[in-house]
This record gives structure tokens, sequence and C-alpha cells, in this order.
């Protein structure tokens, strides 16, 4: 990937430009290119699209990460939001899940390459770590891009925020959030702001929901998956 295309994403995502979070982009970049020759990580390969569709899709959620949060990024695939969100966020604790062990496979392999701490790729599914105790009501921010429909994704995501902390679901034009009352009631969640932006060089409009969890996850949630997907709330 050419650096003036990672300084371009940097820019207009309002991002301090620096040598070393150029070169490590830049780095990543290039190594899921090379990865994704043999497996299918992503469909966007053209440089300039991923650095706005990828890069500064995934930095737009910077101002909103409070400093020094530990961080999951709930089905984070080739690393977007979750691992570009290190890369020029340092202070961050990273745990970037996914459920598919290839993707994981090469999360792995992009966090060594990159040299990178106080992040890690965990193999595994959400409604399961849910109700783990080693990571309920853990992190101080949760963020998802493209995973499922808002309902399904609260019920997915927000037992695994400690109160107080907030999750960022990365929408389209389409913010999803009608008729949402129930299940954030259910899960003591709150709707804090909805944020509405345009990626440059596309026709994406881009919806990042902002959701504060209140109080502790009720026991009875996260349900299996099949409820879940059959009566999302």
């Amino acid at each position: 990937m050419e650096e003036r295309i990672v300084v371009k994403a940097l820019e207009r995502a309002g991002i301090k430009v620096s040598p070393e979070t150029v070169n490590r982009t830049v780095l990543f970049i290039d190594h899921l290119i090379d990865v994704n020759k043999t497996v299918n990580l992503t469909t966007i390969t053209d440089d300039k699209m991923i650095g706005t569709r990828h890069l500064q899709d995934s930095w737009m959620l910077c101002p909103h990460i409070p400093d020094r949060s530990t961080l999951i990024d709930i089905g984070s695939g080739a690393g977007f939001p979750g691992l570009a969100l290190k890369i020029v966020r340092p202070d961050l604790d990273v745990t970037l899940l996914d459920s598919v062990r290839k993707k994981t496979d090469f999360l792995d392999s992009a966090i060594e390459r990159l040299g990178l701490s106080h992040v890690r790729a965990i193999h595994g599914r959400a409604e399961e770590l849910g109700r783990d105790l080693l990571y309920r009501d853990r992190f101080g921010v949760a963020v998802a891009r493209a995973v499922t429909a808002l309902p399904a994704l609260l019920e997915l995501s927000l037992p695994l925020v400690k109160p107080g902390g907030l999750l960022i679901a990365m929408k389209g034009q389409d913010d999803e959030t009608t008729g949402l009352d129930y299940a954030l009631k259910q899960l003591k969640g709150r709707l804090e702001k909805i944020i509405k932006y345009e990626l440059p060089d596309t026709d994406y409009t881009r919806s990042l929901v902002i959701i504060k969890k209140l109080l502790p996850t009720p026991s009875r949630y996260p349900r299996r998956m099949a409820a879940i997907r059959k009566n999302p709330l």
C-alpha cells in the first residue's frame, strides 16, 4: 500500500500523522493483502478503497473512545475496526473476537508482525463469552461493524460491556434504531447519540450508534444464538 493513501485516510479521520503510524499501517495492509490471496479476509483489495472503506471508516471511531479503554471488537474479521484502531491508539487494551479460526490466525500473525502489545485475538462467539465471568461486564467499550441487526447485536455485545461503558455499533445509512426501546430496556442500555458521516469518494453514508450500558446485564442474557435469531428483542 502506498503511504500517501494512509496519510490521506489519517488526515480525513482527523488523526495526527506520524511515521510510526504510517509504517505500521502499510505493514498491516500489505500483510492482509498477501494473506488474502489464500484466505478470504476481505473482498476490498484496491488500495484506495481500503484506505477509505476500511481504514478511515475504522478511525472515525477514535474521538468517541475514552483514553486507555479496554476495548473488544466483536466480529473483528480482518481487523477492522479493532486492529486498525490499536495502530493509531496505542493507549487502548484491545481484544479482537471472531468465530472463524482462519481469521483469528491472521490476526495473531498481524499482531506479531506489527510488534503490538496489549492486544490479542480470541477465537470464540460473543454469546458464549458473554456468559464467561472472565469477559462478562468487563470491557469499557465494545465495537462492531457489519455483524448483525442492531437488536441482536445489543444482546451479543452489551453483556461484555461494564456498567458505564459504551457499545459503538457501525451501521449504514439506516442506523437501525427504530423500535429499539424494548431491547435497550431489557439489556440495561441507553441510546446516547447517532453520528452520521459520508466516506469520501464513495456513495456510502455511515452511522455510528453509541449506546451506554447503565447496569449489569440480567442473568438471562445473552441467550443462545438460535433463540436470538428466532425471537430478537
